[in-house]
């Protein structure tokens, strides 16, 4: 094999296997669309995202459109001082995602969930079902604050029925389960944890997320992954557009940049 072809693998490989830290999936469960329609008739100023992940890339860029469209944040973190440019514009939640108190203190008052977690690598065997942890508990809080909506950022080497992954997808899925065996086990749970439930929920399945700002609007599929790269100033802004959209409710879609 010439040195042009070995490369080429290797790249691929590469980015195929980080993929899967970022993806989304889709089911056909019909639901009621009322909190959506709510969403849409109440301006954003009246609206509060409950935001976990804020301190992280995606998340900090989901944080900067949110309040770019005018929504209230409260937004959880370990270390509050990491958002300290944000402290006059947003309410800070200072605790542990994994521990189901602090985020009582969360969603209490607040309309909208948005997950933007996922496993730090300095956090080690800690951070192993932290996302499973975290939805399971989001899920049983959820009626008792009346709220009905969650987004959650996830990978796209996430499997859902329905999926026909062309061979980009299925090399994505493949060398995750090699390589991210626990990340993915874990967003695999978490996925089934939200198709198993009965509040409006919309798991979005990303590949490579580069540090970006918007360029286009990013596209969206729900049988295959359409792009390896995402920029999270498309993936904030499509985030945003999902909490008045009815489009996904209860699907996961694949997004990635054009």
């Amino acid at each position: 094999m010439n040195t042009f072809a070995q490369n080429t693998i290797k790249g691929v490989a590469f980015a195929a296997v980080m993929l899967l830290l970022f993806s989304c999936a889709s089911t056909d469960r019909k639901t009621d669309s009322s909190a959506v329609d709510s969403f849409t008739a109440m301006p954003q100023k009246y609206i509060t995202i409950a935001l976990l992940g804020a301190t992280g890339m995606v998340g900090g860029f989901v944080l900067q459109e949110a309040l770019a469209q005018g929504y209230s944040v409260k937004a959880l973190a370990r270390t509050p001082q990491k958002l300290e440019p944000f402290k006059d514009q947003i309410a800070i939640i200072k605790g542990n995602a994994l521990d189901p108190a602090t985020l009582e203190q969360l969603l209490k008052g607040s309309d909208v969930i948005i997950s933007a977690l996922g496993p730090v690598k300095a956090d080690g065997s800690a951070a192993k079902g932290i996302s499973t942890t975290v939805t399971g508990h989001i899920i049983r809080l959820m009626p008792k604050h009346n709220i009905k909506r969650y987004i959650v950022v996830s990978g796209a080497a996430v499997d859902v029925p329905g999926d026909e992954r062309n061979l980009k997808g299925w090399l994505i899925q493949k060398l995750a389960s090699i390589s991210l065996k626990d990340t993915l086990e874990d967003k695999q749970a978490e996925y089934q944890l939200l198709a198993d439930s009965s509040i409006q929920w919309t798991l979005l399945r990303c590949p490579l997320i580069a540090a970006e700002s918007f360029e286009y609007q990013p596209r969206a599929t729900l049988d295959t992954p359409g792009s390896f790269t995402l920029r999270a100033g498309e993936l904030a802004q499509f985030v945003i557009e999902q909490i008045s959209s009815d489009e996904f409710i209860n699907k996961s879609p694949f997004v990635g940049s054009q």
